[in-house]
């Protein structure tokens, strides 16, 4: 499972989704990031992640995708593929609808595929805002709102807070893209404590509040 400290896509992912199509695509992705952390939560043991996927959608609104990154939890875990299919649109008042469905596999050792998990999603969004509720097989259910907004001068900032029943999370970040690179500095941080983990220092280090650099490069 996606490392929640046995209590797991980013903000960027849900606010591409909402974002009209305006015709028939495939693109890719590739980033690498000074820590993987998904929800509040390091993913790579606080430790650099390197990322990828490829993207397809068209204009009825259907998009599906695959995307994969390095993780490691402390055990066999040593890469994160997602499947991922839905549909999004923004209709002309301005309100974005999206829902969809992903697979969250994992892999590098014999047992890798028994942290695997799917999660169910639907999500609405107007004027920058967006609200998303996941529902999953392996953990509490989610609520996640946040606000995106880009400035005339190329500079993007953004927010999220998410609840689970057993913790919630927030970040905050601005981006900017410089000759095709995407860049983004980004803060999270849980309400998790040391007494929640039983005075396990390792496992606080994955939770407690970080800032997180991202440089990437769509084709």
């Amino acid at each position: 499972m996606k490392n929640l400290i046995n209590l797991r896509y980013s903000l960027a992912f849900g606010t591409a989704l909402l974002a009209p199509v305006a015709q028939a695509e495939i693109t890719a992705n590739v980033a690498i990031q000074s820590d993987y952390v998904w929800r509040g939560v390091s993913q790579n043991l606080s430790d650099p992640s390197i990322q990828g996927g490829f993207d397809y959608a068209n204009d009825s609104g259907f998009y599906a995708g695959v995307w994969g990154a390095s993780v490691d939890f402390g055990g066999v875990e040593s890469t994160e593929m997602d499947l991922y299919a839905g549909w999004g649109m923004e209709f002309e008042n301005g309100v974005g609808l999206d829902l969809g469905l992903i697979e969250y596999t994992y892999h590098g050792g014999d047992n890798a595929d028994d942290s695997n998990f799917t999660e169910a999603y639907i999500g609405v969004s107007y004027s920058g805002f967006s609200a998303y509720y996941y529902a999953g097989d392996e953990f509490d259910d989610l609520v996640e709102v946040s606000y995106g907004y880009d400035f005339e001068s190329g500079f993007s900032i953004a927010t999220a807070y998410g609840d689970y029943d057993a913790y919630s999370y927030y970040t905050f970040g601005v981006s900017t893209e410089v000759e095709g690179i995407g860049l983004d500095l980004s803060y999270w941080d849980t309400d998790i404590s040391l007494g929640d983990l039983g005075g396990d220092q390792n496992s606080f280090d994955l939770v407690d509040g970080r800032v997180v650099f991202t440089i990437s490069k769509e084709f």
